[in-house]
């Protein structure tokens, strides 16, 4: 059975899944439409929408042309209450100065890839150092992979809104490689962080004790509101978060202890300058910090890395750090758990017991691979034949 179907002068229908559709032009705005399982019956209402063109009671007045610089600002106005909504605004303003007035219907992956290669060629300038010259950087694949995601999301938006019909142009471009973070403090570096935290400010120490003590995203806690804080029962509750529709994160003393001695201004538990709305960021406090903490590398986001470790190393179960964190699925959970944990190693050479039987007590102990160099008496013996 043929999948498509020809027409000279009108366009074209096609089969997906045993259902026809319509595929043709108006005014340069690209229309595809479901139309039924009936082949005779799906060519001929291509004709009539083609004739009904040709009449000209089909035009563009019956199909919108968006535009993507129009339809970007839409899509902010739509995502004004996200938590990333400063981040989608600046990955958005090197996409419309590119995509500009282009209609959505004529952006094809091949424009979504060329887009993609001129970013990732494009240097970026780094922070100047007094007395030396201003340096540039090749722009991070990551980077990158966050506008092309939300590129994708555009696209998916504006289709269900009815103002864009197709193939998401972005579902065909391949994102680029990105190597996870797996940055884990040691006690002496917290230590050392806490230590410089509050040398640099009170409530920056305030804040990083609170990310290594609950997991919460850098966004999360600088929006946390008095309203979500309940002492009585000793919870943090969202209402909605990045990746759950509900959120809530129990505190421990240290967390309970560092609200407690917050003074009230207002509905925000950290609040902006001059008392308006809240705390935007901590990216110079936190950059100075770990500078004086000699660690150089540190993200903020990685604290929330560091909780999450914490709690798996302790013996918590994944789903539980999964509900503390919010992960939507436990794979992003898994991360957490390292080869070389502690909680992992013991099982693992709980499995000898099959095989060996420790030695007697001969008044010498070892630790790590002594221990397993001095369990001599084997139970299970292997032998190996040859045939």
């Amino acid at each position: 059975m043929e999948k498509y179907v020809n027409v000279p002068g009108q366009g074209r229908i096609y089969r997906r899944n045993k259902v026809w559709y319509l595929d043709y032009w108006v005014d340069q705005v690209r229309i595809r439409e479901r139309y039924g399982s009936n082949k005779q019956e799906a060519l001929r209402e291509l004709a009539a929408r083609r004739t009904d063109i040709d009449r000209g009671a089909r035009g563009a007045e019956k199909k919108e042309i968006v535009h993507f610089s129009d339809f970007a600002k839409d899509f902010l106005k739509i995502k004004e209450s996200a938590h990333s909504y400063r981040s989608m605004k600046g990955y958005l303003k090197p996409m419309t100065k590119f995509f500009g007035e282009t209609p959505l219907s004529k952006i094809t992956p091949e424009l979504v890839e060329t887009y993609k290669q001129r970013r990732l060629k494009e240097r970026i300038r780094c922070a100047q150092i007094a007395n030396e010259p201003p340096k540039t950087r090749e722009r991070q694949g990551s980077s990158v992979n966050r506008e092309l995601a939300i590129l994708k999301n555009i696209f998916t938006i504006a289709a269900k809104q009815r103002r864009f019909r197709g193939e998401n142009p972005v579902k065909a471009i391949s994102y680029m490689p990105e190597q996870s973070r797996d940055y884990v403090l040691s006690r002496e570096e917290v230590s050392r962080l806490i230590e410089a935290a509050g040398e640099t400010s009170g409530t920056l120490k305030s804040i990083v004790l609170i990310a290594l003590n609950t997991g919460l995203r850098r966004g999360e806690i600088l929006g946390l509101k008095w309203s979500q804080v309940n002492f009585e029962d000793g919870i943090v509750s969202f209402a909605r978060t990045k990746s759950v529709k509900f959120h809530r994160v129990p505190m421990n003393p240290i967390v309970l202890s560092i609200l407690s001695s917050i003074e009230r201004k207002g509905e925000f538990v950290f609040p902006g300058r001059w008392g308006r709305g809240h705390l935007i960021d901590v990216k110079k406090e936190f950059s100075a910090a770990r500078k004086k903490a000699g660690l150089p590398d540190l993200h903020f986001h990685d604290l929330r890395h560091c909780a999450g470790t914490y709690m798996a190393t302790a013996g918590v179960p994944l789903t539980t750090v999964q509900q503390i964190l919010g992960h939507r699925d436990i794979r992003t959970t898994t991360r957490y758990i390292n080869p070389n944990d502690e909680s992992r190693r013991k099982p693992v050479n709980a499995l000898a017991a099959l095989f060996y039987e420790p030695e007697k007590s001969t008044g010498v102990q070892g630790t790590g691979t002594s221990v397993a160099q001095t369990q001599t008496r084997q139970v299970i013996s292997l032998e190996i034949s040859n045939s």
